[in-house]
């Protein structure tokens, strides 16, 4: 009785939440009879949900057309577990499983008005390593992380930071507006960025930017490693290590599930 009982309540709970979800996907309100058809079950059944979903604020009706959306508390919910969520804790076991995959340096940044900053790092364990530190600002235009982010910020804000200074750390330093526009349009087609000694001589870098449940691009995580380690022979794992880490942080942050680039026309 008790089993049976278990095995109703569970498929009653499946088809709320099936229903939650089609009214927050579907862009707009919907008919009894259309959640019926995509979810499915009897019409009594899903009018009954509807009816429980309703009394608790999860779903709305319009009085004058009968047609469901997703209520107020949907959103109440999602708000709450947005600024609830530690995104250093919801990084940190993947950001590790990239530092033993690799066993280099690696960095989770975000930016701030030109600057990327290191909020959290895991070292290298090889005998020859990339020193940085949490806290640490490094200019975007310069450095994988900070050029993962710069790429996807407003068109304003990049053209600010394109039209000020430009220094130029080593000889290899980018420093021509131009050449930095081009090098962050591959970013965003691509979607990962590389440094070869652009801040550091003899230091390289590559990252890929992490989303968040809007689809903002919010954060990068990175490898820094000297570049003796960072030949082509190894860039193409290294590469694919670094997106396969954003993109399943971004997951983790309700973002998207997979590489979001401009080449693909959904950035």
């Amino acid at each position: 009785m008790e089993q049976g009982f278990n095995s109703m309540g569970s498929a009653q709970l499946e088809r709320s939440l099936d229903i939650l979800e089609l009214l927050v996907r579907s862009g707009g309100p919907r008919r009894l009879a259309e959640i019926v058809d995509e979810v499915g079950g009897p019409k009594a059944t899903i009018h009954r949900l509807l009816s429980t979903l309703q009394a608790r604020g999860y779903v709305t009706q319009e009085p004058r057309t009968s047609l469901y959306s997703a209520g107020v508390r949907c959103f109440e919910l999602g708000s709450m577990w947005v600024q609830n969520l530690d995104m250093r804790a919801v990084a940190a076991p993947l950001l590790a499983q990239l530092n033993e995959e690799t066993g280099e340096t690696i960095h989770l940044a975000v930016y701030d008005h030109g600057d990327v900053v290191y909020i959290e790092k895991l070292e290298s364990r090889q005998p020859v390593v990339a020193k940085s530190y949490v806290g640490r600002r490094c200019p975007a235009t310069c450095v994988a992380t900070g050029r993962a982010l710069l790429a996807f910020e407003p068109a304003e804000e990049i053209e600010r930071v394109l039209t000020g200074p430009l220094p130029a750390y080593t000889a290899d330093s980018v420093t021509d507006p131009a050449a930095l526009a081009d090098l962050l349009a591959a970013v965003r087609d691509e979607g990962h960025a590389v440094n070869h000694g652009s801040y550091r001589e003899g230091v390289g870098g590559v990252a890929a930017p992490i989303r968040d449940h809007t689809g903002r691009v919010v954060a990068s995580v990175g490898i820094c490693l000297p570049e003796q380690r960072f030949g082509p022979d190894r860039f193409p794992e290294l590469r694919d290590r670094t997106v396969a880490t954003a993109v399943a942080v971004s997951r983790a942050l309700g973002g998207p599930a997979s590489l979001v680039t401009a080449a693909r026309n959904d950035a």
